[in-house]
């Protein structure tokens, strides 16, 4: 068979083959960063909008209670530059209710503006507030008429005898961007922050259950199969093996053992070289001085993020914590609620498990990793080394491990790749004695899976980033008081 009849045949088999077809349509709806809502209208949302617009018990939202409370402001304050205008004329009050209430012209007053502002807000607090109603209709209908009724009265009103033309400009132009405001942050704030919301939670709290019915068996759209079939890791298949019974030895065969060892390397390879390449971009700062969140697009990787801070410790010190003691991380860091060490592979190189907290108020549940960690000490040229090193790395990289299958009632992240990157830094302190502190990077390229889109989680990695140090830290203030070090 030649060239051309094999591109003909695949060609067929591409097009023909519904289940590559499924596959396609999956992966565009799923790697998308945006969630669209419409054919014109998408939405990026950061971790505070998942908050915002969260219903705890079925109550009002937080960015529909704002709206609500935008309308009520729209009220009071065209109420108050009505009462500015009137008063400008020094008239009585009864003089001004008698000529702008009691014989109301549409010439000569403007109490019909407030009429207005009371109609705007009692139409929408009903529909919006008390109704909860999810629909655009009842806003667009509301500033129409407010905006006509508004256009209407320029033509009309008696520009030539207002004793002070300026207030009653600012007034209408007052009540015509108010109106405008509102539909604008109920259109494109509040109505599709609260449907991407439903979207993620209509299903219950269960990461883990699918977002759509399954259909009738045989090739299916993967807008309706299962979330298992597409937020597990790529390495684990749907039929598992066993889970290891308590006590089981993990046996290797010795072709295993080489590739671990080869991943390891390569995992702490790429880690080094991404954690040293220039031009990060900076996501957000920490409260002390010089603690940062970057971050960089890789080929290899996607967008990989990247924390830059002091610890006051020998970079020697945390580097043997985080290497000999990997079990006793629940003990001082509370992120981290459970870490076992599945097996030890060589020097350096080993196999572990950990189970990080769920956080966002109920909607991030908890995660679990399996890793293939490979702990070095190098030279500022990235080679191995035994003796004075210029840094310590500590890099990971999920894998699969027999006896290690996802769990049914958890979520299986995957670290693609990841960090802990260890520099010696030289202090002078007040008393002017010379102490070695570490410079602490962290690299993170993170896929959490579940049904929370990947795009809000990476809006909270660098807090989560920010808060981690604040645990190193204070662990390593009390081993300094232990004499640790």
């Amino acid at each position: 068979m030649n060239t051309s009849d094999k591109q003909v045949q695949c060609k067929k088999v591409t097009m023909s083959d519904p289940y590559i077809r499924v596959a396609a349509e999956s992966l565009l709806s799923h790697n998308s960063p945006y969630r669209t809502l419409s054919n014109s209208q998408s939405v990026n949302l950061t971790a505070e909008d998942l908050v915002a617009r969260y219903r705890p018990g079925g109550k009002m939202s937080s960015v529909r209670r704002f709206f609500c409370l935008f309308v009520t402001f729209d009220l009071l304050f065209t109420s108050l530059m009505w009462l500015i205008c009137v008063m400008m004329r020094g008239e009585t009050l009864e003089q001004i209710f008698d000529k702008e209430i009691i014989k109301y012209n549409i010439k000569s007053s403007l109490f019909d503006i407030v009429v207005v502002a009371v109609i705007r807000f009692g139409f929408l607090l009903l529909f919006y507030g008390v109704l909860a109603i999810n629909n655009w209709s009842v806003i667009a209908l509301s500033t129409s008429c407010t905006c006509a009724f508004l256009i209407a009265k320029v033509f009309v009103y008696d520009w030539l005898n207002a004793s002070q033309p300026v207030y009653q400009v600012f007034l209408i132009l007052t009540s015509f961007t108010l109106s405008w405001g509102e539909a604008w942050f109920l259109d494109f704030r509040v109505l599709p922050q609260e449907q991407v919301l439903d979207s993620i939670l209509q299903h219950g709290v269960s990461e883990r259950s699918p977002l759509l019915a399954p259909q009738a068996a045989g090739p299916q759209s993967a807008y309706a199969e299962s979330t298992v079939k597409w937020f597990s890791p790529v390495e684990t298949p749907e039929s598992s093996p066993r889970p290891r019974r308590p006590g089981e030895q993990i046996i290797l065969t010795q072709e295993q053992i080489d590739e671990y060892k080869a991943q390891a390397d390569e995992s702490m390879v790429n880690a080094w070289r991404i954690v040293n390449l220039p031009n990060w971009h900076v996501e957000k700062r920490g409260v002390q001085k010089g603690d940062v969140v970057e971050s960089r697009r890789t080929e290899l990787f996607g967008k990989v993020y990247r924390f830059t801070g002091v610890v006051e410790c020998p970079p020697k010190f945390l580097y043997e914590e985080f290497k000999n003691n990997i079990t006793k991380l629940p003990e001082w860091n509370p992120t981290i609620l459970k870490s076992e060490l599945i097996k030890e592979i060589s020097d350096g190189i080993d196999l572990t498990y950990q189970v990080t907290a769920g956080g966002g108020r109920g909607i991030i549940a908890p995660r679990d990793f399996v890793n293939l960690r490979r702990s070095a000490q190098l030279a500022s040229d990235g080679r191995l080394v035994e003796r004075d090193p210029d840094a310590y790395i500590s890099s990971g990289v999920s894998v699969q491990v027999p006896g290690y299958p996802p769990h049914r009632d958890m979520v299986r992240g995957h670290n693609k790749v990841g960090c802990w990157y260890l520099q010696p830094r030289n202090v002078q302190t007040a008393g002017g004695k010379i102490e070695t502190h570490t410079t602490f990077q962290w690299l993170m390229c993170c896929d959490l899976k579940g049904k929370i889109p990947q795009f809000v989680l990476d809006a909270a990695f660098s807090t989560v980033m920010l808060d981690y140090i604040v645990h190193v830290r204070k662990f390593v203030a009390e081993a300094k008081e232990q004499g640790r070090f």
